[in-house]
């Protein structure tokens, strides 16, 4: 019996534990099985990785997800935050229109780098998410 990523509990219980995979050895295995008539289910066999795994690492490296930096770790950048009480000219009674030339509101992002995005109105998620994502890359 293969034991291999499991430890004894007791006599009667085996828990298996999970593997942990580098981000560099994921991207390796990836870009083995993106070479032309190689089987996706042949190549987790032979690094013994669930093919279904495997077919996850391949559709986040698809999407930008699966990148390695210098230290071997996925790389998180935090963007700083700032908020502030929004500016208001007059008090009014009445609640605003809203066809009025006002925005709803205005998000600025600065990336290091100097680059700056200012957006105004309301922002879906989605884009929002699009957008500082493929700013974070090129940054």
């Amino acid at each position: 019996m293969d034991t291999s990523g499991a430890r004894r509990v007791s006599d009667a219980v085996t828990v298996k534990s999970r593997r942990r995979w580098p981000v560099e050895e994921k991207l390796r295995i990836v870009l083995e099985t993106l070479e032309p008539g190689v089987s996706v289910p042949v190549v987790a066999r032979r690094h013994s990785v669930n093919a279904n795994q495997l077919f996850i690492w391949r559709g986040q490296y698809r999407r930008g997800e699966l990148r390695a930096n210098s230290a071997g770790e996925r790389e998180v950048n935090l963007l700083p935050v700032q908020v502030e009480p929004p500016v208001t000219s007059k008090p009014t009674e009445s609640p605003p229109d809203i066809d009025s030339a006002e925005p709803a509101g205005c998000m600025e992002i600065q990336f290091p780098g100097g680059v700056r995005v200012k957006v105004w109105g309301e922002i879906e998620e989605k884009v929002l998410r699009a957008l500082v994502d493929e700013l974070s890359r090129r940054c």
